[in-house]
């Protein structure tokens, strides 16, 4: 399950392939998938997640780096979804597992056409009977999560000022008066505080 501004994961994986191989195994495992997806340079692909029961959809990034090495990052659509579920990890999984069954089928042995033509063949499975109610679920239990983080947060804020720190619980809640609510204030903000940098110092590695 990670943890982001949006949430997201990244893995990748070396394989005795040329370039051009590996750009033929990444387009039959993004055909495969269903996962709309276009090419950003030569070995760069975007492919477009749909909605799951657990995600508002995410984007799955894919290079082609040197050495055969193919790096993918799938990350949620939306900024406030700070935590997937383990959704992107799944993702990256899946394209990965998609990936070495093309290799092992030698789909980049066959000229692309032919490839497309046995995706197209493949077909996609049908969607569940219970899809909207899994993205209604999803949706409401996201919007829950947000909402709940934002009332400690302000919550924490007024109390680390005022003195008064209400907190609110399943089934009753409790209001903390005097040095008590300024000490578990202070402890909620600096866990806020820590998500942040390790969210910024997470994305500040992902840059160099």
């Amino acid at each position: 399950m990670a943890i982001g501004f949006p949430a997201g994961f990244t893995a990748s994986r070396t394989y005795q392939l040329q370039e051009d191989e590996l750009i033929a195994v990444v387009k039959s495992a993004l055909a495969n998938l269903g996962w709309s997806a276009e090419v950003q340079s030569d070995g760069e692909f975007l492919a477009a997640i749909p909605f799951s029961g657990w995600s508002w959809g995410e984007k799955l990034k894919v290079g082609i780096l040197p050495g055969g090495v193919l790096q993918a990052e799938s990350k949620c659509v939306y900024t406030g979804q700070w935590i997937d579920f383990g959704k992107n990890r799944s993702n990256v999984e899946t394209f990965f597992a998609f990936v070495e069954h093309g290799i092992r089928a030698g789909v980049y042995e066959r000229p692309l056409s032919a490839v497309k033509q046995e995706a197209v063949a493949q077909g996609q499975p049908a969607a569940p009977k219970n899809q909207w109610a899994g993205l209604l679920f999803g949706g409401c239990l996201i919007t829950t999560l947000i909402l709940a983080t934002l009332i400690y947060f302000i919550s924490a804020v007024i109390g680390l000022l005022t003195g008064h720190l209400y907190l609110p619980s399943r089934g009753h809640s409790g209001i903390i008066h005097g040095a008590w609510a300024r000490i578990i204030s202070v402890i909620i903000l600096a866990v806020f505080a820590w998500i942040l940098v390790w969210v910024l110092r997470d994305r500040r590695k992902r840059r160099l």
